[in-house]
């Protein structure tokens, strides 16, 4: 196995028993240990258990030829997103819909509670209007909440928006922002670690945190408690060496406990797109 081959990458990403993060954890050792050509054998004695060499054998076996597919970006690849290729245990291996070239543009990741009050989505529709005007593209995960409404406000002011997927392209999640998925692929970028057939699993979301927050230098938080995912992809900014920015809320509000909370611990606070503008690092390509 050549482990610096676009099509073993593929074939990985087809075979049941190697999951995405599995994928992301074999190319990180790859890296640090700078692997190359292996046997199957030693692949396997290396990331798998010994019982599994049969049923990745088969499974190998009945993975697609695709080398040569457009629609797939290989992490040794000029193509792929520089500021994820940084980031720890990156995806090897990116499936997408719609314009590449948008990762060619500037960029800043938004999230937040899948439960939004009327505040965070006007501060949401606020802050987002006056950023694709400057222009900036908005990335976000397609999650009902801030998401939905971040992808929607960068598409109804004449934005580019990006969205990462927990799933894969033939299995859209969740299924409410089917119609938002089909404008993003028509006028944005889908982006996916997951082959098309994969369907979105709870675990999907937190794993594909990483790569929101890795495709920008900064993550603006808008709404989230405590214990919101959102605050997973800010600390995942963190560590990845990005800024983090959030929304100030009502400090009687759940809602926004936990972006009162990032402010506080040091998080630059937003209250319109200046703010952002003013502190975000020199701009560049992801």
């Amino acid at each position: 196995m050549n482990l610096r081959d676009k099509q073993t990458w593929l074939e990985l990403a087809y075979c049941p028993s190697v999951t995405a993060k599995k994928r992301a954890q074999i190319w990180q050792k790859t890296t640090e240990e700078e692997l190359s050509d292996i046997s199957l054998r030693q692949f396997i004695k290396l990331f798998f258990q010994p019982t599994k060499i049969e049923q990745l054998k088969q499974e190998l076996a009945a993975a697609p030829s695709l080398a040569n597919d457009k629609n797939i970006l290989f992490i040794e690849e000029n193509t792929y997103p520089s500021l994820l290729r940084e980031i720890y245990e990156p995806p090897p291996i990116l499936f997408y819909e719609g314009q590449l070239s948008l990762l060619k543009e500037k960029g800043l990741a938004v999230v937040g509670a899948r439960k939004m009050t009327p505040y965070g989505s006007h501060a949401t529709e606020h802050i987002i209007k006056e950023l694709v005007a400057c222009p900036l593209t908005i990335i976000s995960g397609l999650a009902v909440g801030i998401d939905g409404k971040a992808h929607h406000s960068a598409l109804d002011h004449g934005g580019n928006t990006i969205a990462v997927l927990g799933s894969g392209l033939a299995n859209i999640y969740p299924k409410q922002h089917l119609e938002l998925a089909r404008r993003i692929a028509a006028k944005g970028l889908l982006l996916t670690e997951h082959h098309p057939s994969i369907k979105a699993n709870s675990w999907h979301f937190p794993e594909r945190n990483r790569i929101i927050s890795g495709l920008s230098r900064g993550t603006l938080v808008i709404e989230a408690a405590t214990s919101s995912g959102s605050l997973i992809t800010a600390n995942l900014a963190l560590d990845q060496n990005r800024l983090v920015y959030a929304v100030p809320g009502n400090i009687f509000d759940k809602a926004s406990s936990g972006t009162n909370q990032l402010i506080a611990e040091g998080a630059i606070v937003v209250r319109q797109a200046t703010d952002i503008l003013e502190t975000f690092p020199t701009f560049e390509p992801f």
